[in-house]
């Protein structure tokens, strides 16, 4: 008769699974570094630059340089006459469409490098390592998020490359150009599809999981510290990026007085996820921490009742006890139900109003210009 799998095998087994997962932004760039160096791609994408694999920053560049003289070449077939400043233009789109598959892939790399490495040590049931593996293994095809870029790529890709059009004059339609802003804005899209499993979905399971945490002060555990880091990195990239987006987007034009609102509604709907993610994995973590509290607490209350039910009148010895017990009980329970604090608080508002600044300060004079015709309506 067959037995189960021990915890320990099921790590094993799980970290094995790990190596070899990679998102399809990460397939895009690292499959110009094994191009560029004629072997395979690595099997454990974490390690890969360890041994002397490209560094996806390089990959990055020249898939940059690729998608512009892509959209070069066939403007020079197709004899269309491109403007200096309509190729910095797609050089810019076709960089952040780059940049947006380096953070997907700095991003995807921390989430599993967290788990990789204690994180699944102190998990304390076997199921919730198969969960955890069957989630990992369902959000790491690459089906769906390769039709969702090949179907809102475009859509975003002519929505900007008109953009641009409009604040240049109505500049006129070149083939080449849309196909780099396009070839860019898939890439972007790829990309955002991986909000929704990791960003979104994942924090409401991670009060399912049971890691073994420091029973005293759960707030302190290494599980709780690396879960808020994580969610904290991954903020902090993804709003680094959207602001290099809204700068670029005032600074070409692409967001004119007419398009001032829509751009700034764009903003928040890039913004809203992001919050989501960390509040929603803020909130799980503290549910953690409250649900290790509580057992602590149980215990404690427990022995503190057959000390009290024992005797009508406790002796000395078990009033020391008594007293020692609702000290510790006391203790735990004044322990924070959180891993935010203060300054961590702060950090985190500092970081939605950066986003809505750089959208402000790159179009200061539309947004001024709206307020005088707003001011002037009056």
């Amino acid at each position: 008769m067959k037995t189960n799998p021990t915890l320990v095998e099921n790590r094993q087994e799980l970290r094995k699974q790990m190596e070899t997962y990679r998102s399809l932004p990460e397939y895009v760039l690292d499959g110009i570094g094994a191009l560029l160096t004629r072997s395979k791609l690595p099997q454990n994408a974490s390690a890969q630059e360890n041994e002397g694999f490209p560094s996806y920053w390089v990959n990055g560049i020249l898939l940059t340089v690729f998608t512009v003289l892509l959209g070069l070449g066939i403007s020079v077939l197709l004899r269309e006459s491109l403007r200096a400043d309509e190729i910095v233009f797609i050089s810019w789109a076709s960089a952040m469409g780059a940049l947006s598959l380096i953070a997907n892939k700095v991003n995807v790399r921390a989430f599993l490098n967290t788990f990789y490495g204690p994180l699944l040590d102190r998990v304390e049931r076997s199921k919730d390592l198969t969960d955890l593996g069957n989630w990992l293994s369902r959000n790491f095809k690459i089906t769906f998020p390769l039709f969702f870029g090949l179907l809102f790529g475009p859509v975003l890709g002519f929505a900007l490359y008109n953009g641009w059009r409009f604040g240049h004059e109505n500049s006129p339609f070149h083939v080449g150009s849309f196909i780099a802003v396009t070839f860019s804005c898939m890439e972007a899209m790829w990309v955002g599809y991986y909000l929704y499993p990791f960003y979104l979905m994942f924090p409401p399971q991670l009060h399912r999981y049971h890691f073994d945490l420091y029973a005293p002060d759960p707030s302190s555990s290494e599980v709780v510290g690396r879960l808020s880091r994580l969610l904290s990195f991954i903020l902090y990239v993804t709003m680094g990026f959207i602001i290099q987006l809204m700068i670029g987007l005032g600074f070409f034009n692409v967001l004119s007085e007419r398009t001032l609102v829509p751009g700034f509604l764009l903003t928040l709907l890039v913004v809203s996820p992001m919050v989501i993610m960390y509040a929603a994995g803020q909130y799980h973590l503290s549910e953690m921490i409250t649900r290790a509290k509580w057992k602590m607490l149980n215990e404690v209350q427990e022995k503190i009742e057959k000390l009290y039910g024992g005797e009508e009148i406790p002796d000395k010895d078990a009033l020391e006890r008594l007293s020692k017990l609702m000290d510790y009980h006391d203790r735990i329970q004044s322990t924070p139900n959180s891993a935010l604090n203060f300054r961590a608080s702060l950090n985190f508002l500092n970081s939605l109003l950066l986003p809505i600044l750089a959208f402000v300060f790159a179009n200061l004079d539309k947004v001024l210009d709206v307020i005088r015709n707003f001011a002037g309506n009056r």
